[in-house]
């Protein structure tokens, strides 16, 4: 199972983290079914690369592993 999704709407690109404090959250793609920024739906890729979706976070900020970019500042 993924660690993170992501919207797949290149304006947005919220960050939704599928684990909290280490545990993951089997359902959490069930209970947000579409971004709540912007209704898009969900992916497990780098919408710049289409690689498995890694993120690191980059003083606080979601940033993508695979290719370094900066996804939506507001990850959830």
């Amino acid at each position: 199972m993924e660690r993170f999704l992501i919207c797949n709407d290149p304006k947005c690109q919220f960050v939704l983290d599928r684990r909290i404090d280490g545990k993951s959250l089997v359902g959490a793609h069930l209970i947000l079914k579409k971004c709540p920024e912007c209704g898009g739906n969900w992916s497990s890729t780098c919408p710049a690369c289409a690689q498995p979706l890694a993120i690191k976070l980059v003083a606080g900020l979601p940033q993508s592993a695979c290719c370094d970019r900066k996804a939506n500042a507001r990850a959830a």
